[in-house]
Order: structure tokens, then C-alpha cells, then sequence
């Protein structure tokens, strides 16, 4: 597997928003150097290779790689199929050498001819370790102190029970023994299967009849709870039924009239009939009795029978509330009174909305009978009632639930609760009914509870007792052997000594001196300087260690170099010449096979190294860019939108084809010196540290009696002061120093950048026209 692009780094440090160019920038190849200053992005860059190596997700900004043709999300690195990886980078440096005596870089493994093999035996030994381990911390104790621990739990084991179960009077455990115990204990243990251990709740109620007392049976309700379900039913057909008569209009629209009439009909008709109007002494035509008759008609006087009957049902249910006699909860066993008690509750708080959904239905039927031709629903009469001591949501709920017939409707109103009730009464008169047994079963419940949850321990020390001595030897035989066998193959496998030769040899070889060397440990190497510990390394030592160690551990066990990718940040930090050079050297040695390569750095020196390894690479100079084995990449930054954001592009020709930076810092500042203001000063952070690099080239030559003071330099050139001394507290002020710039050299400063470049190529070009002119032109043809 390799790694082809960076595809996307949006908002990740200095990488604000950039994305692999569509064309113009080839996909990376095995060998890859990316050239770039200080700031421009190398140490986002190699953290994101980081984050690869180690497999951790990334959760800042939007990261994407491209690993062959797919595409890893950031997010994912820790899931995604990723290549190997092994990063150099500062941080590496920070993590490999220490400067306290005792700490030790981890060691280096090789695996030898057989290596592989021993590697197994190891794995396998290390679990036959453990177990015996185990073992020998299990079997610790001698033999008479093992016994004396058996005894004594089972003693206050027996204690234990006894005073759970001792009751007045006698019983069978009144006299619970340490022999009981054991004798009880040893015929449990040969049960098969084993009892289970009580549950928490049955363990409860064993413990609450264990000394309870009997109590009286209690007398079940003698009044079933009234459906209300079928009762609204009902009335809900009563409303929509209308009898079918020859009705007389005035008696259908006025119902208190017509009740009067209807009473009064009985008094002039049958036994009774008479021509005579008995309250007005007036005529009473037969033409109009026979109207009155049609109109209280037989199915009339029916269905006013049906609703009578209906009425007194509902007013049945209505008494239910007031004949219902429950017994309190202290008449029932102390194991039955919590449920009780929640079940009483539930009933008396829905006893108002029972009460309520009755008056509604009895309010529908009155006025049913009131206008038995009418044809009514039930709904405006619920809508219309509305309850003083029940909330608004419940009512609605419970009459929409009464309105479809709805089972939950039970609940609401205190059914299930009744029900609950008289399953628990039922219950208490069946524990009374068999209260000798129960107590008694309680009993045998608990102690057989008692000996399960000593049973574990019981095992353990019996077994301990018998066979501690022999175990304990044998465990710790076992171990012993096992620890030198792996000691052994250990020392085998990673052949520590080899290896901390070939790194002194080449630490001598790359410091130029023998002053430091590694020594073997049991696990791994320690730094020292002669017989010390090397308490206090320069940061040059530091990262020559480092990087040793580094490529030393590209041949380890855990790492296939010639298909894994080696990413490697500029490894010259604080090397002076001659190590920048070694380091180079022992790079290319042993970095040659890897799958892939990645260098970063931004010493032109080093980087020079490695452009002419890879432009002598078989087929690097074939005219076809797609079969060049290496590649050759530039960060650099860009301001968009006022923000200075990190960009990765083709390496700058100028770069690549002479033999220093001069050409490109002349050619980039001179661009930069013609250039508009910039709308941020951010555009310019980068600059005054190359005009600083550019100017001491150039004055290297031109001044060589005063190489490394840059003020004498320029005190020695003939040019306008003024224009000098700006120059030189400009480049002061914002390129990199060891000391602390005036205060008044203030960022807005950076505003003059232009100005300033203008006055170093007027200088440049005062003190050596002719140099100034050829370098135009080279520039001006790139």
C-alpha cells in the first residue's frame, strides 16, 4: 500500500484550505522530498503522518489521504486499511532520548534464523507462566494454617445461621454447629445440578415469615367493580336509537310537555276512558286520544322501560364507591403490604374520575328519556362535564379511552387495582391456611440460601487445606522453570548485544568522536557519557541518537521496510556540516528499500543531498514524468481572505536546477518586492527572514573578511546609510535571532516589507551591477 496524495486538509493548523490541485501536480511516488521554510507546513504535514503511523484519529479540521485509489477520511485513520508507517520527527527525538539516568530507549528486536519459532515458544510459555502464578498465590498459606482458616469460617458461618434462625420454643437450629455446617455443606456440594441462591425478593419474603405470627384470614370484597367499559357502550346505543311513531310535533319539540301528557294519557284510556278532559272538564274527541296513543306507542313505552332499566344500572354502579368495604393493610402479613398499600392507593385516586365518567353517563340517559325521538351522541356530554378534583389531560384521556373501549380504560379507573386487591387478600388467607408449613419452608429456605452463598468459599478452603503444602511447591517449581526457559529464549531473540555495537561504531562514526555509547540492559540500551549516564545532551547528540536509532529500528521485527512507507522531517536540526552530511549518508543507506520514502526538510544543504539522489534514480530522467520513481514538492504559504494558509505544489525550477537557494530567494523576493501591498500582514511573515538568508549570501562573497556580523558587513558596503540602517533593523526585527527585538519594532512594521526588498535589490545592485543583471535575467528565463 502507499500513500498518493494528501487529498484534502481543510482547517488542520496552518492547512486552511487546500486540496490536491485536479491537474499539474503529480500524485506521490516512492521517493518524495518536500522542501519548505519554517512555518510553511512541514510539522502539520508530518503530524497527519503521525496520526497514520499510530493509527489515532484526527478530529481538527477536514484531513483526507489518498491511500492507493481510496480515499481515508481523518476521522477514520483509526479504523481505515492503512500501510505501515514509521515517522521521524521531532517529536521522535523528544520520545527516544532521555536525560535522567534509569530511563532506556526500548530495545531493538531481531529475529534470527530461528526466530520466528522461539517467538511461539515464548507466547506459549508466558500463558503456562501465568497459570502458575496463579497457582502458587493460591496455594500460599501452609497446610495448619490453612486448616485453622477452614475451621474458623466454618464456625462463624454456623454462627451465622443459628442466629438468623433460633426461635423461642426450639427448633432445628437452635443448636447450629461448626459439624452441621460442614456435614450440611458437604452433601450440598455433591448436588447436581446445584442449587440456585435465592433472588433478593425471595430472600425478603422468607426473612419477613421466618418469626412472623399467624393472623386471622380477612374477608374478600363481596361487590365486583362495575365495567364501565359495557355501561358506556350501552349508553352510547341508547343515544342513537330513536322509536319509531306517528309523532306529534308539538310533544316531540317540547319534552317536559310531553312527559306530562304521557302521564296523563294513562288516566283517560282503558279502565279509565272517559269522553271527558279530567284537568279542564272540557270534550275529549277520540280523534285525539287515538293521536296520543300512536304517538306513546308500544315501542315507545318499551324503550322508556330500557332506559329506566339502564338508569338504575348506572346509579348501581354509582353505590359501588360507598358499599365497598376494604380492609386495612395491617390485617394482611407484613410480606403482602407494600403491594397492598400501592394497590389501595391506585384505587382511592381514581376514585373521582369513576365517579365523574358515572354522572356523565347518567346526565346523557336522563336527558335521553327526556327526548326518546332524538337521535344523540355521547361526546358534547363529555365535552361538557368537567370535573372539580380531576385534571383536564386525565379526564380527556380516560373518556377518549371510555369512547373507543379501549382495555387501558381498566387501569384508569382503579379496575386493575381492585383486582390486585383481591389477589392479595387471597394470598394472606392461603399463607393463613398453611402457616406452619410456610414458616417452616421459610426456615429451610434461608439456611440452604445460607450455606450456597458460603458454598464458593468453603471449596476453596477446603481444598486449600488438603493440598497446600504439595501445590505451593509444585506451583512454584513450575513457575521458576518457566521464567528461565523464557529468559532464555528472550535473550535469543533479541540478541541486545549486536545490535549496541553496530550503534556505538556508528555514533562514533557520525559525532566524529567516541564519547557516548549504548549499553545493554536486561530490556533494552542506556545513553552514557564514559561511566555516567549522559544526563545533559546537546540537541545535536540528541538528534544524531535519535535518527541512529531510528533507521536502526527499520529492521525490527515489527516493521517491514521494503513494503512499509518511512516519513522523515528533517533530521539535521542542530547538526553542524559534517553530521548533516553523515546523517544523509546513513539515510539513503538504509532507507533505499523502503516501499516509500517521504523527506522533509528545509536546509537547502540537505535537501540538495537528496535531489541528487533521486535525480540518479534508474529511469528518473525518462521523459515520461509518470515513470520517474521520485518526486519533487514545495509548501509554501499563500494569504487568501486575510488568512495565511499552507499549500503543497511542484517544487520551484529554480530549486531544482542550480546548486544553492540564492537563485530562488532572489527570484521570490524580487516577485514579492513588485508586488501591491498585501491586504494582510500575515503575507508577509515569511519574507524578512529569506531577505536576511539572501542578503548574507550576497554579502558573503562581496564582505568575506566579515562573515557571520551582519552589521559589519553592511557598515563595510558603500550605499546610502539611511537605506542601511533600515535594512538591518528591518531584517532584526522580524527574522529569526537569538535575542528579543526593540519594542518599538511592532508588527504593523511588517507594512514595509516591500520598501524594504526594494531597497536590498537597490543595494544588491549598487555593489555589483553585473551580478545584478545576470541574476535578472536567470530569473526573468526560469
Amino acid at each position: 500500500m502507499r500513500i498518493a496524495r494528501l487529498a484534502k486538509a481543510h482547517g488542520y493548523r496552518i492547512f486552511r484550505d487546500f486540496s490536491w490541485p485536479a491537474t499539474g501536480l503529480h500524485d506521490f511516488s516512492r521517493y518524495n522530498v518536500i522542501y519548505g521554510w519554517n512555518c510553511a507546513g512541514k510539522t502539520s504535514l508530518s503530524t497527519i503522518f503521525r496520526h497514520l503511523q499510530r493509527k489515532q484519529p484526527l478530529s481538527e479540521g477536514q484531513v483526507q489521504v489518498l491511500v492507493d485509489q481510496a480515499i481515508v477520511n481523518g476521522a477514520d485513520f483509526g479504523t481505515a486499511p492503512l500501510p505501515a508507517l514509521r515517522v521521524f520527527n521531532r517529536d521522535t527525538v523528544d520520545r527516544s532520548v532521555f536525560e535522567s539516568a534509569g530511563q532506556q530507549l526500548p530495545p531493538v528486536f531481531f529475529l534470527g534464523e530461528d526466530g520466528v519459532e522461539k517467538q511461539k515458544q515464548i507466547e506459549q510459555l508466558t500463558i503456562k507462566l501465568n497459570t502458575a502464578l496463579e497457582q502458587a498465590v493460591e496455594h500460599r498459606g501452609d497446610e495448619a494454617t490453612a486448616s485453622t482458616a477452614f475451621e474458623s469460617f466454618c464456625s462463624e458461618e454456623a454462627k451465622g445461621i443459628k442466629n438468623l434462625l433460633t426461635v423461642a420454643g426450639g427448633g432445628p437450629y437452635n443448636n447450629y454447629n461448626a459439624a452441621n455446617f460442614k456435614a450440611d455443606l458437604a452433601s450440598l456440594a455433591q448436588a447436581n445440578p446445584e442449587p440456585a441462591m435465592l433472588s433478593e425478593t425471595d430472600r425478603s419474603k422468607h426473612l419477613d415469615a421466618r418469626n412472623a405470627a399467624i393472623m386471622d384470614t380477612v374477608e374478600e370484597p363481596s361487590v365486583g367493580f362495575p365495567d364501565l367499559v359495557d355501561l358506556t357502550n350501552k349508553t352510547r346505543a341508547a343515544l342513537e336509537r330513536s322509536v319509531v311513531s306517528k309523532v306529534v310535533d308539538r310533544l316531540a319539540a317540547n319534552p317536559s310537555l310531553a312527559t306530562w301528557v304521557g302521564s296523563g294519557l294513562t288516566l283517560h284510556t282503558g279502565e279509565n276512558a272517559t269522553d271527558t278532559c279530567e284537568f279542564c272538564g272540557g270534550p275529549l274527541k277520540p280523534e285525539r286520544v287515538e293521536q296520543l296513543e300512536d304517538h306513546f306507542n308500544d315501542e315507545f313505552k318499551r324503550f322508556q322501560s330500557e332506559l329506566g332499566q339502564l338508569i338504575a344500572e348506572v346509579q348501581k354502579a354509582q353505590a359501588f364507591q360507598k358499599s365497598l368495604e376494604i380492609p386495612p393493610k395491617e390485617a394482611l402479613y407484613a410480606n403482602l403490604r407494600t403491594a397492598y398499600d400501592e394497590a389501595l392507593k391506585s384505587l382511592n385516586s381514581q376514585a373521582s374520575m369513576m365517579s365523574s365518567a358515572l354522572d356523565v353517563l347518567l346526565r346523557a340517559l336522563h336527558a335521553k328519556r327526556d327526548e326518546p325521538f332524538k337521535s344523540m351522541e355521547l361526546m358534547p356530554f363529555i365535552s361538557s362535564h368537567k370535573p372539580d378534583d380531576a385534571p383536564a389531560s386525565g379526564w380527556k384521556t380516560l373518556f377518549r379511552g371510555l369512547y373507543t373501549g379501549m382495555a387501558v380504560v381498566g387501569a384508569a379507573l382503579g379496575q386493575t387495582a381492585f383486582a390486585k386487591l383481591s389477589e392479595l387478600i387471597t394470598e394472606h388467607n392461603r399463607q393463613t391456611a398453611n402457616f406452619e408449613t410456610i414458616v417452616a419452608n421459610a426456615r429451610k429456605s434461608l439456611a440452604r440460601d445460607e450455606l450456597l452463598r458460603a458454598l464458593p468459599d468453603w471449596r476453596t478452603r477446603s481444598a486449600a487445606a488438603s493440598t497446600a503444602t504439595a501445590d505451593q511447591k509444585t506451583a512454584t517449581d513450575t513457575a521458576n522453570d518457566l521464567k528461565r526457559q523464557i529468559a532464555a529464549l528472550e535473550q535469543q531473540v533479541r540478541q541486545h548485544r549486536r545490535p549496541a555495537e553496530e550503534l556505538n561504531k556508528e555514533l562514533a562514526s557520525y559525532l566524529g568522536r567516541d564519547e557516548l555509547r549504548f549499553d545493554v540492559e536486561q530490556n533494552g540500551y542506556k545513553i552514557m557519557r564514559g561511566d555516567q549516564p549522559a544526563l545533559h545532551l546537546s540537541d545535536g547528540e540528541r538528534t544524531s541518537i535519535a535518527f541512529l536509532y531510528f533507521l536502526k529500528s527499520l529492521k525490527g521485527t515489527d516493521f517491514d521496510l521494503e513494503n512499509g512507507v518511512v516519513v522523515i522531517d528533517d533530521p539535521v536540526s542542530s547538526l553542524d556540516a559534517n553530521s548533516l552530511f553523515s546523517a544523509f549518508g546513513y539515510m539513503k543507506a538504509r532507507t533505499a528499500a523502503a516501499g516509500q520514502l517521504f523527506v522533509l526538510t528545509h536546509n537547502f544543504t540537505f535537501f540538495r543531498q537528496v535531489r541528487l539522489w533521486f535525480d540518479k534514480l534508474p529511469q528518473q530522467n525518462k521523459k515520461d514524468a509518470v515513470l520517474h520513481p521520485a518526486r519533487f514538492y514545495m509548501l509554501s504559504t499563500e494569504v487568501k481572505d486575510g488568512t495565511r494558509g499552507a499549500k503543497l505544489s511542484e517544487l520551484d525550477p529554480l530549486l531544482k536546477g542550480y546548486e544553492s537557494e540564492y537563485h530562488y530567494l532572489f527570484k521570490r523576493l524580487q516577485e514579492e518586492s513588485k508586488k501591491p501591498n498585501a491586504p494582510a500582514l500575515e503575507a508577509y511573515y515569511a519574507l524578512p527572514n529569506m531577505a536576511r538568508r539572501l542578503l548574507e549570501a550576497f554579502l558573503a562573497f562581496r564582505v568575506p573578511h566579515q562573515t557571520g556580523d551582519l552589521y559589519k558587513q553592511l557598515d563595510a558596503v558603500d550605499y546610502d546609510n539611511a537605506a542601511k540602517t533600515r535594512i538591518l533593523r528591518f531584517l532584526h526585527a522580524f527574522s529569526h535571532l537569538d535575542q528579543i527585538a526593540d519594542p518599538e519594532h511592532n508588527p504593523s512594521m511588517l507594512a514595509e516589507t516591500p520598501s524594504v526588498l526594494r531597497d536590498l535589490f537597490a543595494l544588491i545592485e549598487h555593489s555589483d551591477a553585473a551580478h545584478f543583471k545576470s541574476m535578472n535575467d536567470l530569473v526573468a528565463s526560469a
